[in-house]
């Protein structure tokens, strides 16, 4: 009894840590709030659908149905954006909801 009682109580409490991770903690890194904030200014451009870091680096936004000349056109808009916004060096990738990507964009700066 006392054993279940311990494995019952090391569950519960494996359980409550892990649905305490934030998404960002899941992928291996913490996003800054500079990246939120830029996440949520890519989130307002028309085509946008979703933007979400997937590393320190690359930020994958989603727009449903571009063409691949869309993309490509989307992506070279983020990369201006960050000039102004972010500041700092990032890969963009494009994608249409799998992220299978269909343009990306690098810069540094």
């Amino acid at each position: 009894m006392k054993y279940l009682f311990l494995s019952l109580s090391v569950i519960i409490l494996l359980t409550v840590s892990l649905s305490n991770q934030s998404p960002a903690v899941d992928k291996g890194f913490t996003e800054t709030e500079l990246q939120q904030r830029f996440a949520n200014s890519v989130k307002s451009l028309p085509e946008v659908i979703q933007a979400s870091w997937q590393s320190k680096l690359d930020l994958w936004v989603y727009a449903d149905g571009v063409s691949k000349a869309g993309a490509k056109e989307l992506a070279e808009k983020v990369v201006i954006l960050s000039q102004t916004e972010y500041g700092q060096g990032l890969c963009v990738h494009v994608h249409n909801g799998n992220y299978q990507p269909i343009a990306n964009k690098c810069t540094s700066t």
